[in-house]
């Protein structure tokens, strides 16, 4: 999880918790345990999943709150990329199908990457998806450099499986990224209901984790910002939640709206950096566990974020120049929990109408 260059676990990591999770069962056996479980959990996103090691917080709290449940997660991401291009130009259906899929099939999914790797322009279809949307595509030029990383995920994933080295995911979590518009047919809607039929054929769970950098303040603030989108986007996954029937929905807008509801000195981005901050990493961990569960976290002992990437302000440092590492306590901490939770209520009370 700490290699940036690859987006799955490395193989030492890998065989270190493979070896504890038999160790664990044999010891739950031993002590006439009957009903230990364990899942493996597939996220794929961007930034706002790579940040702070989500998945890795995510972890920590479904363990804490599920005692007898071991947690394997591992990512798939590129920077700035979402849904749409995690299929049509990354093919991370790959990674998806690791428990199915052969080898030819990669390679030949490889050699499609390289075939747009080698184009100057973008083919036809990449402004299509946008248009189709009314979104703003990056140009061509600032998709070249995942290309080449997605020919590289894809000859790692070979290697797994020469190796014997499958996984079958139990869930996928799927990150929208400015992509949720007022069409349940475009954008992040459109996709994550193929990336959903996909999952549905291989036998894995969907869940949809809704970003919101149009909420994220850097400044206290006396009521929600960007409440105007926070809303259509709910409305639209809420319809869209109601066709593919995902295990979980995190709305994290809808988290951040009710803390900045009569105002708030808490912050959920940079000054220097439009990222989530650690105020934002530790409500979406918290709302993670109450979309699945259906339980608040309130009083879990879950209490720490560190920020991954200083920006330039040096080891142990967040792109503000303050510390990384960030310690939740007392009402604060209890607020970020609660909020959590009652977002969930909120939206699945939506999807019920």
């Amino acid at each position: 999880m700490k290699n940036t260059e690859s987006p799955l676990l490395s193989d030492a990591r890998r065989s270190r918790r493979g070896f504890l999770a038999v160790i664990g069962l044999l010891i739950l056996s031993s002590l006439g345990v009957v009903d230990a479980k364990e899942i493996n959990v597939l996220f794929m996103g961007n930034s706002f999943t790579f940040r702070h090691d989500l998945p890795e917080l995510v972890e920590q709290v479904f363990e804490e709150g599920q005692p007898d449940l071991e947690v394997n997660v591992e990512r798939i991401v590129y920077g700035g990329q979402d849904l749409f291009r995690h299929s049509e130009l990354y093919f991370s259906d790959t990674a998806v199908r690791l428990n199915s899929i052969t080898i030819p099939e990669i390679e030949e999914k490889t050699a499609a990457i390289e075939s747009m790797l080698a184009m100057e322009e973008a083919p036809a279809f990449y402004s299509s998806y946008f248009d189709r949307a009314g979104l703003t595509p990056i140009p061509w030029s600032g998709v070249q450099k995942n290309l080449a990383k997605a020919v590289r995920v894809q000859k790692t994933l070979s290697q797994r499986i020469e190796k014997g080295d499958r996984v079958k995911w139990d869930y996928l979590v799927l990150q929208s990224w400015l992509d949720v518009v007022d069409d349940v047919d475009a954008g992040y809607a459109e996709y994550a209901q193929k990336w959903a039929k996909l999952a549905e054929r291989e036998g894995i769970k969907v869940i949809l984790y809704i970003t919101a950098p149009h909420a994220q303040n850097k400044e206290p603030v006396t009521g929600p910002i960007g409440l105007e989108r926070t809303e259509m986007e709910m409305k639209t996954i809420q319809l869209l939640a109601k066709r593919i029937k995902p295990q979980a929905v995190v709305p994290v807008g809808l988290g951040i709206k009710s803390i900045q509801e009569g105002g708030t000195d808490l912050k959920f981005c940079y000054e220097n950096d439009f990222h989530p901050n650690q105020y934002s990493a530790f409500l979406a961990a918290n709302m993670f566990y109450a979309a699945l569960f259906k339980e608040s976290t309130e009083g879990f002992a879950f209490d720490t974020v560190v920020e991954t990437q200083p920006k330039g302000k040096g080891k142990g440092k967040d792109p503000d120049g303050g510390d990384a590492k960030v310690v939740f306590e007392g009402q604060t901490k209890t607020l970020l929990q609660k909020a959590a939770y009652e977002a969930v209520v909120e939206f699945n009370e939506g999807v019920g109408k």
